[in-house]
């Protein structure tokens, strides 16, 4: 007769307990070993976008839409602002488009921990994870603004026989999306642990985003000001928002010199934003 095992002896797995090591290969290693958790916290994002509201998903249309409608009517309609040589419905749309991303990914952002703080407090998981996994409503915001932009370049082109996309520039406006990620990411990762303690931080990047859009190129074109050119190198967002116009619709707008600085900018807000994070998301959920 077979002898019993003991379940003692059998199970001879070891578990190790040990401090979680610090630096930034240790914490990208930990992000993706929890890779699979991204497309989890982004859903719960985006369930949580209009939840409670009447229209529920039908805000993702209105609200793109709706500043659209209101803003060409204002500022093309009477104020009878320029837009280099292209319908200014266009203008508006591009540059719209990639403002709103960086808006929506940097506001997402900053509130990932608290959107997740029951996680915080009962199970570990790499916390870097959340302002990345946050910025999907950005994500879903972008593809609806780029398919008005689409149908917008599809009217004219039948409308008036003209093709305002710029093929051969669209680089540049991959350019200009990859450096809205960087810096939204990197504020996102100075404002997020901030946020989880008080509530007065995502009101006050509300306000500061609503004067920050007046302050670059989106509503205007470049040469509204032109004495003021140099103060748009120390605005990270005018340069990439210039960038995405001369990439979709090649208007002259492109400086590569302020482009550069803006990623140097956005790189270092990064890098620190990062260095901040690992050392306050330690505590962070120890104080909400």
């Amino acid at each position: 007769m077979d002898s019993v095992p003991d379940p003692a002896v059998a199970d001879s797995t070891v578990w190790v307990i040990e401090p979680r090591r610090e630096g930034l290969k240790a914490r990208l290693r930990d992000v993706w070993r929890y890779r699979r958790l991204v497309r989890f916290f982004a859903i719960k994002t985006l369930q949580k976008l209009y939840a409670g509201t009447v229209l529920g998903w039908g805000w993702l249309f209105i609200r793109p839409l709706l500043p659209l409608l209101v803003n060409t009517l204002v500022f093309a309609g009477v104020l009878k602002v320029g837009s280099y040589g292209v319908p200014y419905f266009l203008f508006l749309v591009t540059g719209t488009a990639i403002w709103e991303f960086f808006a929506s990914a940097f506001t997402w952002g900053t509130r990932s921990l608290q959107l997740n703080r029951a996680f915080m407090t009962r199970i570990y998981v790499p916390r870097l994870i959340m302002p990345l996994a946050a910025m999907s409503p950005a994500f879903f915001n972008l593809a609806i603004s780029l398919s008005v932009l689409v149908a917008a370049l599809i009217y004219y082109r039948a409308t008036t026989g003209i093709n305002h996309l710029t093929p051969p520039n669209l680089g540049w406006a991959l350019v200009a999306l990859a450096l809205t990620i960087v810096l939204a990411l990197g504020l996102s990762l100075w404002t997020s642990v901030p946020a989880l303690q008080a509530r007065d931080v995502r009101f006050t990047i509300g306000y500061v985003l609503g004067f920050w859009v007046f302050l670059t190129p989106v509503l205007y074109p470049l040469n509204v000001a032109p004495e003021r050119q140099w103060l748009l190198a120390l605005n990270p967002m005018a340069a990439i928002v210039n960038a995405f116009k001369y990439g979709v619709l090649g208007i002259p707008v492109l400086n590569v010199q302020h482009l550069a600085v803006s990623a140097a900018i956005g790189m270092a807000i990064l890098v620190s934003g990062f260095w901040f994070f690992s050392r306050a998301e330690a505590t962070a959920a120890d104080k909400v």
